[in-house]
């Protein structure tokens, strides 16, 4: 039975997705489209994460479930207001954080990842700041120190919530790289955000096995 929900529900993701993209690449601007096929393709993610809680009624699968319910949100405030869709994701990171500390105690290991990867952040933080000089950047900053906090709390999870965890901290760079170069291109576009549908969708599928 967990089998054919997964499939299901990827293969309602993946054509949601597609949709989505076909709309917002199509010769006509329709905004309301994109953002509910969008959102509609990250709820499968959501809708898996809700079968895997009503099977093992787990906290942990009731914290990845709703977070992965504010990252639907997210996705459809994410166009009209970029700050609140990713203040949004942050809430969600942040039930993925919780999720993780309850299914693993984080340890050493955890901290010295996590001390590692926001030394790094710290270092580039000039350079970024240089991209926007009209503007604050400390909310993003904020946001890529809690991506090194997720990405070091996946040490010791399941193998497809570390999986997904590490594509969503790719999609994350790409995202940043495509907005630095002003990167138009189609195929960078479906890659980057193909990355982040499957992203989620692992980290719901932690929840099933």
């Amino acid at each position: 039975m967990k089998l054919f929900w997964t499939i299901a529900c990827f293969a309602l993701m993946m054509v949601m997705y597609l949709i989505y993209q076909s709309i917002k690449w199509g010769t006509e601007e329709h905004k309301w489209q994109e953002r509910f096929f969008k959102g509609a393709a990250t709820s499968m993610s959501a809708v898996l994460a809700a079968y895997g809680y009503f099977s093992h009624s787990t906290l942990v699968s009731l914290l990845i479930l709703i977070g992965l319910c504010v990252c639907v949100a997210a996705d459809v405030m994410l166009d009209s207001c970029f700050l609140a869709g990713t203040a949004a994701f942050a809430v969600g990171h942040l039930c993925y954080c919780a999720a993780m500390t309850v299914f693993h105690a984080p340890g050493w290991a955890n901290l010295i990842l996590f001390l590692v990867l926001a030394a790094g952040i710290t270092a580039l933080y000039p350079q970024i700041k240089k991209l926007e000089t009209n503007k604050s950047i400390l909310p993003y900053l904020g946001y890529a120190l809690l991506i090194c906090a997720v990405l070091a709390l996946s040490i010791g999870q399941k193998p497809l919530m570390i999986a997904g965890v590490g594509l969503f901290a790719l999609s994350d760079v790409m995202l940043l790289f495509r907005i630095v170069k002003s990167i138009p291109s189609r195929r960078y576009d479906y890659l980057c955000l193909g990355l982040y549908f499957l992203a989620q969708f692992l980290i719901a599928a932690s929840t099933v096995f």
